[in-house]
């Protein structure tokens, strides 16, 4: 597959990059700044130096996928950049065969056992959260997409905790925060990279969303 990465030199993002040319498929990481995707990536990897917002639907066509591993840093107020990426993507993506999958936040999930998001039950005092901007942006990225019929996408949502971390194994499931074997909430960027792979190449929740959690 030919596969581009927005965010491909991130926390999450580099690692998913790291596990599509390890599957050997054909990678580019699209990233603002070329020398720290190098010290990231090597020098073997396919860079598309942009802004997120600047790449343009020429400069994306031809991928079989596309992956938005775009993060926000808490306590920015740069929460709706969430939602402007996804909004962005699913407009240069659209009536296009692309798969487009997008990670989500765990606050769109809801607790086992109940059928509404967390994010829907936090109380007031959440507000002044540093996690609380990003986390009500990428609700609102969930829902947007959502609405969205013109693009393939494919929603997936790490567990509470999302460390760095190597692949493991994980477990999947649909729209219920999940618990691993230690019973805590938690998936590794290792597992979450073979996890959107394993969709890529087997494709089972296009305009659908999904959760992992480590085993």
């Amino acid at each position: 597959m030919k596969i581009a990465v927005f965010g491909g030199s991130g926390r999450a993002g580099h690692v998913i990059v790291q596990e599509a040319v390890a599957r050997g498929h054909e990678v580019t990481a699209i990233v603002r700044d070329a020398d720290k995707a190098k010290q990231v990536l090597g020098d073997n990897v396919a860079l598309l130096v942009k802004a997120p917002q600047d790449v343009t639907a020429a400069d994306v066509a031809g991928f079989d996928a596309v992956v938005d591993a775009l993060s926000v840093p808490w306590g920015s107020g740069l929460g709706y950049l969430h939602l402007e990426f996804a909004q962005h993507i699913i407009q240069i993506l659209a009536n296009q065969p692309t798969l487009a999958v997008f990670i989500l936040g765990s606050a769109s999930l809801s607790m086992p056992g109940e059928n509404v998001p967390m994010f829907e039950e936090f109380p007031p005092q959440a507000e002044a959260a540093p996690w609380y901007d990003g986390a009500k942006f990428q609700y609102q990225e969930w829902q947007f997409l959502k609405t969205v019929d013109n693009v393939n996408w494919i929603g997936v949502s790490p567990s509470e905790a999302f460390p760095s971390g190597p692949k493991t194994g994980y477990v999947k499931g649909e729209d219920t925060l999940l618990v691993g074997s230690d019973g805590q909430s938690h998936i590794t960027t290792g597992n979450m990279a073979t996890a959107i792979l394993d969709e890529l190449e087997n494709p089972t929740h296009i305009k659908r969303r999904f959760t992992v959690v480590d085993q």
